[in-house]
Order: C-alpha cells, then structure tokens, then sequence
C-alpha cells in the first residue's frame, strides 16, 4: 500500500469505527444516569471505616453531561465525514465508489463488497486498492488533516 492509500485508508476507517464509538459513549450514558438514579447497596463484607462520603450523583451525572457534549461533537464530525465522502464517491459510479459505500460507510464485510460490486472475493482487494488510491486523489485531507 502506497502512503497516500494508507492516508485514505485511515480517514475511512474513522468513519466506519465512529458508529461502534458513539454506540460505547452511549452505552457509557446510560450506565452513569443509572448509577445516578439508585443509592447503592449496603455492603458488609468490607471494613466499618469511616470515610468522607462520595457523592456518586454528583459524579455520574458530571461525568455524563461531558460525554453527552463528546458525543454531539463525534457526531457532528462523523456527519461532516460522510458528507464530504458521499459527496467524492457520488462523482465515480463505478465498483470503487460501491466498495467505499458497502465496507466503509455501511460498515460491511469484504465479502459483503463483493457481493455488491459483482466480482470475486480476490478481485475486491484490488477494488479496494484502487478505491484508495482515488479517494486520496480527490480528497483534500491528504496533506492537511492526517
């Protein structure tokens, strides 16, 4: 793989590893507003020490209005990926902007890219070079943003 594919392959890989991203930070969301919610459980089996007590409300929710702001501007930044993605692509109408659509926007399989692109599972790797290598072309990020 040559650099300007590499530099390609990176930016989308952003885009198609940000869903699983937003779907962790949401998750992580909601476990905070639920630890909110509840007071804890009495423990026994520790130690009668006493301690300052923590304000686990306080904590969960702080924690969860910051990963609330992270999260609206992962998504605001992954919608401005796939815009100027989709926007590229939408130029080609051929095999390469299909693979880009299948595997890296709509988070698909090789196989998957195949199927949709109607060639082998062998000939899609190199679908998928040439795909690279016209996307670090037409893009702008090549030399600014990575």
């Amino acid at each position: 793989m040559t650099v300007d594919q590499r530099r390609a392959e990176r930016y989308l890989m952003q885009i198609r590893n940000a869903d699983r991203e937003i779907t962790d930070i949401i998750l992580r969301i909601d476990y905070l507003r639920y630890k909110a919610s509840g007071t804890g459980a009495i423990r026994y089996d520790k130690d009668n020490v006493q301690t300052s007590p923590e304000d686990m409300v306080c904590d969960a929710l702080t924690e969860a209005v910051y990963l609330e702001s992270k999260l609206s501007d992962r998504n605001k930044e992954l919608m401005r990926m796939r815009f100027d993605t989709e926007k590229i692509i939408a130029l080609w109408n051929d095999n390469r902007a299909k693979f880009i659509s299948a595997y890296y926007l709509k988070r698909g399989s090789m196989t998957d890219a195949a199927k949709i692109c109607h060639c082998s599972p062998r000939h899609i790797y190199r679908v998928k070079l040439d795909a690279l290598d016209a996307f670090s072309t037409y893009c702008a990020f090549s030399k600014n943003n990575t």
